[in-house]
């Protein structure tokens, strides 16, 4: 027993020495590791500017094989894990000398680099969108690239996208865009332009609370050109491209793929706009072509410290629909004023960014006095919009998990307003109906012709807060970061709304009665959102993956709403594979493979939730006598809520796959997307029975009457109207499919010259996703007498098109003569649109008493029944294809002692318009075009 426990006790004291000295080796081991592993830090520096540079790739040789890592927003590179010792350091960047180094790291290290900047080398100078390398699908369009272009809006950077293809500008109504479609005229899909995100400097654009629309039918001056309003009205379409300027913007962004979670509050492509900051000459454009006339000047200044910046600009344009038509014109003025204030200490960096900016649009349109139409006629449209946005960024040296904090707020004022005068006549006797509220009611008889003034008083103001923080979370040797915040939006309007005399209303026929603004509530919604991001190195491949989940909930609504206290959620999810890059002959073969799926919310506007009440006015007794005091007009008045409290937001779901090949400064990338929206925004039609009086006027002597006919004395007898009003649903789908394609060569020295192919197949699906109800195929009339029944069908309408189109850019730059000069070759390889087949049909009938009832086998051969089964013409469905059409634009552009350039513009210099048959029917297509031309001067002091 003595002998087992000398034996435990020797043992128990082996043990704590075998232990003691296994901590005492790994302490000296983590010790020393951390003696011989510094992390300098690098801040790199324009050479001229003094500026942080973002993206430079700084190359470590030695390390690890090789260690490469680039320097963030703020121009700071930490190098981790870095032993002791000399090595020798690489860093590059577009438009920057490289520079190589042999530096010493030690602990605690700082160093400040600058870069030399380069005169622009050939193949530097891009005049097309690039292709971001990045995990989606993203067009990248520069400074240089949109004075190329020579743009009067942000409206014809469009024609710069893989399947864009460039338009004349249309300035008397507004313009929407449509990403990744072949587009449709029908309001009803206007969803593709609202969930289209445009963020300026981080913050977005607002237009959720624009109520900018006119009731009843407004003028139309010109026969054909459609009604004034209704060309201009952006109220729940998204934003009008024609306010935005492209002359202070340094970049833009176009996401057509897999956006980050960081961006919500859309469902079908997000456009980043960054502008101009730094230091700058003074500089002017001068722009004159058919349709306009556009000024710009504008210059940055920065401190002797260079750590304050200030950016002024200020730009004017005056539009012509026609140059022969001086009484329809649209204006725009934009102007800003910027600041960037940075500060550092040993620990952090500040960047402060500020901004002051307004932009006016004024639309104009009035009859020619000297043609046969009413001659009061006019119609102007003013919008003012002021912004203040803020931006603060904290970026974090010796953290080594949290990076940077970043933080942005903005409020926007905006002054809207609708003149319109209109002449009015009315053929017979017509009420004014005047009550508000539902009930019996004497009406008074409308003037046979009056001028109408209507004014639209529209105070849009929003207000947007949004705090990130970017986090770095290291993970068996895999670098991650991590990216969490949230957003808060707020939308209200507190205009007077739709102010008119109510006894010389726009239109007899009108549904709805004056309502301010005021009135509605504001539209609040608050996000959160996290994404992961993490970049694994597996053997010499290397796999980026980025994912993520957005969680948004709309504030401030009545709890009638179904979706009042829901969270709407938003996965995304985006991989990218990089191939190990191998020689081929002298030079490196570089590929790539990108996925991504990913789920976008955008919630309903003010428009959409709360739309004005319907107001029907029944006529009971229309007794009109010669002498007014004895004429008597009695109306029953319904007033009826047109809220869908079921109105859910739109959701659509996206993925794409993107192939991206390089190889001696030549590119090619390919990508197949398809988009499935389900829940759009459009206007169903809902109805309801009404009942009321019919007075019998013919008891009535009018020889005798000494005051108004009483009602009290007269018969009548009960009648039914079945009638009809428009309220929003998420009756909308639209489905996507595509390819896109980008081929860009290398520039030729021998010929200065670089090639670009660019097009895409797209395939868009219209249709409506929820039932419909409509007349039938036939009136139905008994006794003289209509009776309308309705029908509720299954499928109401729809299209299927697709386009093909591609483009060649052919781009000379000859940097000694300062010429630099372009064609493009736009081809419509073709165009169809095929109508989907509809079952007509009905589920259901409403009767005239305003009863639903099941639509059965045997209805379809009842007398009155049948006609609700509508027959459709097998021609109506036939594919119908345009085929190939083609234009030549030509653009040059000539620098004058690098401070003078002068350039112009052709676009359809030549044209091919391919004639077609349609059903036996020869088209000609001959003559439907004439060029569109233009020339500018640019002026650098």
């Amino acid at each position: 027993m003595t002998s087992y426990n000398s034996l435990t006790i020797l043992l128990s004291k082996r043990i704590k020495f075998i232990i003691l000295l296994v901590l005492f080796l790994v302490s000296n081991i983590a010790f020393t590791q951390n003696i011989d592993k510094v992390t300098p830090q690098l801040i790199v520096k324009d050479a001229e500017s003094k500026l942080p540079i973002k993206g430079v790739l700084v190359t470590v040789e030695g390390v690890f094989q090789q260690y490469e890592i680039q320097s963030d927003d703020f121009g700071v590179v930490f190098l981790k894990s870095i032993p002791n010792g000399k090595f020798k350091i690489k860093l590059s960047h577009k438009g920057y000398a490289v520079l190589e180094k042999t530096l010493e790291f030690t602990a605690g290290q700082h160093l400040t680099l600058e870069l030399i900047p380069l005169s622009i080398e050939l193949n530097e100078v891009v005049i097309t969108a690039v292709e971001s390398r990045g995990m989606t699908s993203t067009s990248i369009i520069d400074k240089k690239a949109m004075q190329h272009l020579q743009p009067s809006s942000f409206t014809d950077l469009l024609e710069l996208l893989p399947g864009g293809r460039s338009k004349d500008p249309v300035f008397n109504a507004s313009n929407h865009i449509k990403l990744r479609e072949v587009g449709t005229a029908d309001s009803n899909y206007d969803i593709s332009s609202l969930g289209t995100s445009f963020v300026v400097d981080g913050i977005p654009i607002n237009t959720d609370s624009n109520l900018q629309f006119t009731t009843g039918p407004t003028v139309q001056i010109t026969p054909g050109s459609g009604y004034a309003n209704t060309r201009r009205n952006i109220t729940s379409k998204g934003v009008d491209m024609r306010s935005i300027s492209t002359d202070q913007i340094e970049k833009v962004e176009i996401v057509r793929g897999i956006p980050s979670v960081e961006y919500g509050d859309l469902t079908s492509g997000l456009i980043k706009i960054q502008r101009k900051r730094g230091r700058s000459n003074w500089e002017s454009r001068f722009k004159a072509d058919e349709f306009s006339k556009l000024y710009y000047v504008g210059k940055g200044f920065e401190s002797q410290e260079k750590r304050f910046v200030l950016n002024v600009g200020l730009d004017y344009l005056d539009a012509k629909p026609d140059p022969r038509n001086s009484f329809e014109n649209y204006k725009r003025i934009t102007t800003s004023i910027r600041t960037q204030k940075t500060w550092e200490n040993d620990s952090q960096l500040f960047q402060w960014d500020s901004s002051l900016d307004y932009s006016g649009s004024m639309d104009n349109e009035k009859t020619d006095p000297d043609i046969g139409y009413a001659k009061v006629d006019r119609y102007s449209s003013d919008f003012n919009r002021f912004s203040f946005a803020n931006s603060l960024d904290i970026n974090f040296k010796t953290s080594r998990f949290l990076k940077s904090i970043h933080t942005s707020a903005s409020v926007g004022q905006q002054f809207d307003k609708i003149r319109q005068t209109k002449w009015v006549q009315v053929s017979s006797a017509t009420a004014i109906p005047n009550n508000t509220e539902q009930g019996e009611s004497d009406g008074i008889f409308l003037t046979p012709q009056y001028i109408s003034n209507l004014e639209v008083d529209g105070k849009p103001f929003d207000a947007f807060l949004k705090v990130m923080g970017d986090f770095e979370v290291p993970l068996f040797g895999i670098q991650q970061t991590l990216k969490m915040g949230s957003e808060w939006t707020y939308a209200k309007n507190n205009g007077k709304g739709q102010v008119y005399d109510t006894n010389h209303p726009p239109s007899p026929e009108m549904t709805t009665r004056p309502r301010s603004y005021k009135d509605i509530p504001a539209s609040t919604d608050i996000s959160f959102f996290a994404e992961d991001a993490v970049k694994i190195p597996i053997a010499a491949h290397e796999l980026n993956v980025a994912a993520g989940l957005r969680a948004t909930s709309l504030l401030n609504i009545s709890s009638a709403y179904a979706i009042q206290g829901k969270y709407y959620f938003d996965p995304r999810i985006n991989a990218q594979w990089v191939f190990p890059s191998f020689k081929i002959g002298n030079r490196a073969l570089r590929a790539e493979l990108t996925a991504g799926i990913g789920q976008y919310t955008k919630f309903p506007t003010l428009a959409q939730l709360y739309p004005d009440f319907v107001y029907n006015d029944l006529v009971q007794l229309n007794y009109y006598h010669n002498t007014p005091e004895y004429r008597r007009i009695n109306l029953m008045t319904y007033k009826t809520s047109a809220v869908n409290y079921d109105l859910a937001p739109a959701v659509n779901k996206k993925w794409e796959v993107r192939a991206d090949f390089s190889y001696d400064n030549n590119r090619f990338s390919a990508t197949f997307f398809k988009e499935n929206l389900n829940s759009g925004f459009r206007n169903s039609s809902r109805y309801q029975a009404l009942s009321y009086k019919k007075y019998d006027s013919s008891s009535i002597d009018p020889n005798t009457l000494t005051s108004q006919p009483d009602l009290a004395q007269m018969s009548f007898v009960m009648d039914t109207l079945l009638t009809a009003y428009n309220s929003t649903n998420n009756g909308s789908k639209l489905l996507k499919s595509g390819v896109e394609f980008q081929f860009s060569s290398k520039r030729f020295t021998s010929i200065n010259t670089r090639f670009t192919v660019n097009g895409a197949w797209f395939k868009t699906t219209y249709t409506n996703s929820s039932p419909v109800y409509k007349s039938g195929q036939k009136e139905i009339i008994i006794d003289g007498k209509r009776l309308p029944y309705i029908g509720l069908y299954q499928w109401d309408d729809g299209s299927e098109k697709q386009q093909l189109n591609a483009n060649l850019i052919v781009d000379t730059y000859v940097p000694s003569l300062g010429l630099e000069f372009s064609s493009s070759f736009q081809f419509m390889c073709f165009r169809s649109d095929q109508a989907l087949p509809m079952n007509g049909t009905p589920v259901a009938y409403i009767d005239p008493s305003g009863k639903q009832h099941p639509y059965l086998e045997g209805d379809k051969s009842d007398p009155i029944l049948q006609w609700l089964d509508i027959k459709y013409n097998d021609a109506l469905f036939q594919k119908r294809t345009i085929p190939m059409s083609m234009n030549m634009n030509l653009k040059v552009s000539k620098d004058f002692y690098k401070r003078i350039r002068i350039s112009m513009f052709v676009n359809r210099l030549f044209s091919y318009y391919q004639n077609y048959e349609i059903n036996g029917q020869k088209i000609e297509r001959r003559g439907l075009t004439s060029p569109y031309f233009g020339m500018e001067l640019n002026l650098n002091f």
